[in-house]
């Protein structure tokens, strides 16, 4: 007798074709996706500005953390105020502002002002005799800085959201001519018989989505003033830019 074969078919899974290919994601999962990218970079800038202003209080501006944050969200809005006027706002600097108080707001719920006055007194007061005491009102010193700092820092990313809220017409025209620069590329690769490369294809993929989230994050937590923010966002529309024409002109030529 021969035995009978066993041997299943491998199934294919929900996210896998029936020859083993990934399915194409449809637009809700890709807007998704994209709304996740975007807070993904907001809380990831958020945690990356207060590192930074933490460890710049005591490397480089020594002791200064609180005044260099702060000083950052002055300079931002002074940037903003040169330019009162935007397509989709009438008051650039009256949004700037309201952003700023929308954040601030759990802040002064919690009042949180007055436990940084508290914890400003308790470092100009004498040092406690007990060793406890001495360690206690050095964590609420520090504890109170840090928090002062996120506040800052926070403010300052919100600044810096409605700049790139501002630069959305750019951002989009930006793009919008990179997609249209590479698809006329495509086509003359398709009509001019160019090779296929799919390396370069996936590979610019993979960098216009970098550009698009870490470079993002990149941009709201970048800790060194004297740069105006919208300049920044111009120099990543470019960047996505010139990705996404690389991207659009590698696709396949045969659907």
């Amino acid at each position: 007798m021969v035995a009978a074969n066993n041997t299943a078919a491998p199934r294919s899974t929900p996210t896998q074709g029936p020859a083993g290919r990934p399915r194409p994601r449809g637009p809700l999962t890709v807007l998704l996706a994209a709304c996740m990218g975007f807070i993904a970079s907001i809380i990831t800038s958020l945690f990356l500005g207060t590192v930074i202003e933490v460890v710049g209080n005591y490397v480089w501006w020594k002791g200064q953390g609180i005044e260099h944050a702060q000083a950052q969200v002055v300079e931002d809005l002074g940037y903003i105020e040169q330019f009162p006027r935007s397509i989709l706002v009438p008051d650039t600097m009256a949004f700037a502002k309201d952003m700023v108080r929308i954040v601030s707001l759990p802040w002064s719920r919690l009042n949180a002002q007055a436990f940084f006055e508290r914890a400003r007194a308790a470092d100009h007061a004498e040092t406690p005799a007990k060793a406890t005491q001495r360690i206690l009102q050095r964590l609420l010193i520090e504890g109170a800085r840090l928090l002062e700092i996120l506040l800052y820092v926070t403010q300052d990313t919100a600044v810096r959201l409605a700049v790139a809220f501002f630069a959305l017409p750019a951002f989009a025209m930006a793009c919008l001519l990179g997609l249209v620069d590479g698809l006329v590329k495509r086509d003359l690769r398709k009509w001019a018989g160019g090779r296929e490369s799919s390396f370069v294809y996936h590979h610019s993929k993979h960098y216009t989505a970098w550009f698009l989230t870490a470079g993002f994050a990149m941009y709201l937590s970048w800790p060194i003033g004297g740069l105006n923010p919208a300049w920044m966002v111009l120099i990543f529309a470019a960047l996505v830019a010139m990705s996404l024409s690389v991207t659009v002109a590698s696709f396949k030529k045969y659907l």
